[in-house]
């Protein structure tokens, strides 16, 4: 499994546009082939930082979608409404399974 995080330092003018876009593209990007999970966090103590977290079956299938329209309109999202954003990307061997 492939997880990738983006930590989104908004403008504080376009926060609630920022998130608005971001929110439209949640349900389609979770039905792209191999994504397991697309979420996007809020930091309860600056209102100005969030995170995108993603879990994909395999690095092809996240590849795939870094080559996608939504993953275009994201990027642009990101370019026009936050002041920074960081990604990374890490392989995970192994998972947790509650009983």
């Amino acid at each position: 499994m492939i997880v990738k995080t983006t930590r989104i330092t908004a403008r504080p003018e376009k926060r609630m546009e920022l998130s608005q876009t971001i929110a439209g593209l949640l349900g389609p990007v979770r039905h792209v082939k191999g994504c397991r999970t697309f979420r996007f966090y809020l930091d309860a103590t600056d209102e100005n930082s969030s995170l995108l977290l993603s879990e994909w079956e395999s690095e092809s299938d996240l590849d795939q979608y870094l080559s996608s329209d939504d993953f275009a309109v994201l990027k642009g999202a990101l370019a026009v409404l936050s002041s920074r954003s960081t990604d990374l990307k890490a392989r995970v061997t192994a998972e947790t399974h509650e009983l």
